[in-house]
């Protein structure tokens, strides 16, 4: 057997382990809303809570590979996972607001350390794109299952039967990330990085993560609406949003075939570029029929476009920091999205809210187009020789 494959299976189950940590809370976040209310928080209390620990995981997840070398990512994903542990049985002590500020900051600090320093570790991967794809379905599907499973731990222990499902969750992935590889370390690394530097390719993949993403967040808050206005009633809205959801694993299956055969830049171009137009008929077009197809179009192709986006960082740069910045990148964009798209709502409307998406997905594909230039002209730097090290 080739040592490739070897390679990204021993990769693919302690990365599994970083998503459970990382993702599942914000998977859940309706029903942990709800389990903090019935211990006694108002629902802007719990907002702002949950507001805090998404900030702390994304800005955690976009500093560490920045600030720390790409040498110990073992022990540094183990901290993570130790604080996420930390800070979920703090969350068991006591309802108390102040408590919980504390314990769910700490949380967040872990979820984004473990996941900052597994993602560097998915860059080393021979079929990243796949590997991508895979950590994805597995994310949906994890989901998926507890949301069917707290609202009955809700039920019967408080908001304490959730949180224990989610210390349950940050134990099996910390006993999972035991396992996950650490980038060989040699007498010049230091040098090699100091020479190699962050390049303006990778900033411009970082940007135009960023600003794609800020556009799937403002367009995603607002479905609702959209759905009102092309004339449904709200029940046949959730039902028509569930469905798509669930063709999100449609785009993340079909990216986890396809890999990387036919090639990074068309592919993120071309689903990018459909998703944006599927977003903006949606937005733009009052129509049932439009509304029902161009949101079954936007759910293949985000998460899809989404894996080519975070596969073509990790080409860039081996190292991993700018993958686990592109990580970090698209929390935040999707934090801030609702935001920036409920208050263009309410002064201009859909059609501002139409404008700001063309805009948004409009420059990121131009940054794309750019990087596609300079990547395929041989002009990207090479990555330092320390980055493709696996102990």
């Amino acid at each position: 057997m080739s040592p490739a494959p070897k390679r990204d299976r021993a990769i693919l189950i302690p990365a599994i382990g970083a998503q459970l940590i990382s993702n599942t809370a914000m998977f859940v976040v309706p029903v942990l809303l709800d389990a903090l209310q019935r211990a006694g928080l108002s629902g802007a209390a719990a907002g702002s809570l949950f507001s805090l620990e998404l900030v702390a995981s994304a800005l955690t997840t976009l500093l560490v590979p920045i600030v720390c070398p790409p040498h110990s990512c073992r022990r540094g994903a183990l901290l993570g996972g130790a604080l996420a542990i930390l800070g979920t049985l703090l969350t068991l002590v006591s309802p108390a607001f102040p408590v919980l500020i504390v314990a769910r900051l700490i949380a967040g600090l872990g979820a984004g350390l473990a996941a900052a320093e597994a993602t560097m570790v998915v860059a080393r991967g021979f079929d990243r794109e796949r590997l991508i794809a895979i950590l994805t379905i597995v994310s949906i599907v994890n989901a998926a299952c507890w949301l069917a499973i707290l609202p009955y731990a809700l039920d019967g222990f408080g908001y304490r039967g959730p949180y224990g499902c989610l210390l349950l969750i940050c134990l099996l992935g910390t006993f999972l990330l035991t396992r996950l590889p650490s980038p060989t370390r040699r007498p010049s690394d230091d040098r090699q990085a100091r020479r190699g530097g962050w390049q303006w390719s990778w900033s411009l993949v970082a940007a135009a993560i960023f600003l794609s993403q800020l556009g799937q967040g403002a367009f995603w808050s607002l479905e609702e609406g959209f759905g009102a206005a092309a004339g449904f009633a709200d029940h046949t809205i959730g039902l028509l949003l569930s469905l798509a959801t669930l063709f999100l694993l449609v785009g993340a299956v079909g990216v986890a075939w396809a890999g990387a055969r036919l090639g990074r830049f068309a592919p993120l171009l071309v689903l990018t570029l459909v998703n944006a137009l599927s977003i903006l008929a949606v937005v733009m077009i009052a129509d049932q029929t439009v509304f029902i197809v161009a949101n079954l179009i936007q759910s293949v192709t985000n998460l899809s476009s989404v894996i080519y986006q975070l596969g073509l960082a990790a080409s860039l740069d081996r190292s991993g920091r700018l993958v686990s910045v592109g990580t970090g990148l698209l929390t935040l964009g999707n934090g801030i999205g609702p935001s920036l798209s409920t208050n263009l709502d309410a002064a201009f409307g859909n059609g501002g809210v139409g404008l700001l998406l063309l805009v948004l997905y409009g420059f990121a594909l131009a940054l794309y187009c750019l990087v596609g230039l300079r990547f395929t002209s041989g002009e990207t730097a090479k990555t330092p020789a320390s980055a493709s090290g696996i102990n």
